[in-house]
């Protein structure tokens, strides 16, 4: 099966809400969300051990039961932030970035693979992502979520009105056509935002 995942696109699109569905459509275990920075750390070592530890359960899984271990979903946000070039100083221009890189090239297809773990990588800037996570047996899936366009922003709008329009609050005159028109390249988190400031 495929290893893993890279969603990348503009902030606000709906990434981690899309990486928490592919958990619930495959039925996999409870999915670990784990943001790229706070990987991170100025200590020897220290980053690599917290690599080691998102996937600690799948491993102990995958060794007691092997290919009959349940789906470990791993959610890496801002995978950029440390998974950069290697080569680039990435992690404070230490070779933390780099070492974190290798960890996880270890776990998906390396001495450690495992074959009970789907990583979905997720970043504003695939651009900046180390080349070796791109390639076939890694985040080799890469999708991208862009702004929603005009008939995407109207079903937001209708979406996050709802309640607005099931309680009678929201006024006869409200377009809600014309605001999906007037939005144009809102994600859909500035229209959640632009609905609540209403």
């Amino acid at each position: 099966h495929v290893k893993g995942i890279l969603l990348f696109g503009p902030p606000g699109t709906g990434k981690t809400l899309i990486a928490r569905q592919i958990g619930k459509m495959l039925n996999a275990r409870p999915p670990k969300i784990i943001n790229g920075p706070e990987v991170l750390n100025k200590y020897v070592g220290a980053s690599e051990e917290n690599v080691r530890k998102m996937f600690a359960d799948a491993e102990k899984e995958y060794k007691e039961k092997g290919d009959e271990s349940g789906l470990h979903i791993i959610i890496f946000d801002e995978l950029d932030a440390v998974c950069k070039q290697r080569g680039s100083g990435a992690g404070g221009g230490t070779g933390v970035g780099d070492s974190v890189v290798n960890q996880l090239l270890t776990k998906l297809d390396g001495v450690d693979q495992l074959n009970n773990i789907l990583l979905i990588g997720m970043t504003n800037r695939k651009d900046m992502i180390d080349e070796a996570l791109l390639r076939p047996g890694r985040l080799e899936v890469q999708l991208e979520i862009g702004l929603p366009d005009e008939d995407g922003r109207k079903e937001i709008l209708m979406i996050h009105t709802n309640k607005m329009r099931e309680n009678d609050i929201m006024d006869d005159s409200v377009d809600v056509q014309a605001l999906a028109a007037q939005t144009k390249n809102y994600s859909g988190a500035e229209i959640a935002g632009v609905v609540k400031a209403a």
